[in-house]
């Protein structure tokens, strides 16, 4: 009988790491966060820009502050993915067989409701969903959600290949 050391069994590629797989959605669901974000901003003139008020929460008027408030909240999605890839995706799948992708939009809504609506954006003094900002923000915080899962879901969908 082979020892766990001596098993012959093939390496674990990048490709293939569950843990690698979940980071590379969690970055990519993170940009495309960013993206509509940034796009959001510039077409409703609404300044909601999370990475520059984090930044700005965690080292002040600094010049550092944008990098900062960036690597946090990219540290922050990365965590959401790793929480949706290991904990919500194991106990989804016990209660109902859906796709991954179903499970992901509804992970960004049910976080965007209780962490940002009902969480973070009353802490800033923004109110209740952001109201005290703009009528806009739940629709904008939500769609800037939604997408982060349909890119988290997307990508933790996709087949594996040896």
């Amino acid at each position: 009988m082979e020892s766990y050391l001596t098993q012959t069994r093939p390496v674990n590629s990048l490709k293939n790491s569950k843990f690698l797989r979940i980071i590379v959605a969690g970055v990519a669901a993170t940009l495309a966060f960013n993206a509509v974000m940034y796009s959001d901003i510039a077409i409703t003139g609404i300044p909601l820009d999370i990475p520059a008020t984090i930044g700005h929460i965690a080292v002040g008027e600094s010049a550092y502050a944008e990098i900062a408030g960036q690597l946090i909240h990219l540290a922050n999605g990365v965590g959401l993915a790793l929480l949706f890839g290991y904990i919500v995706v194991p106990v989804a799948k016990k209660i109902s067989k859906q796709p991954i992708i179903v499970y992901a939009v509804l992970f960004a809504a049910f976080e965007t409701v209780v962490g940002v609506w009902f969480g973070m954006l009353p802490a800033l003094g923004a109110g209740v969903a952001g109201l005290e900002i703009d009528p806009l923000v739940p629709t904008i915080t939500m769609t800037r959600h939604i997408v982060f899962g349909l890119v988290l879901g997307a990508i933790l969908t996709q087949r594996r290949t040896n």
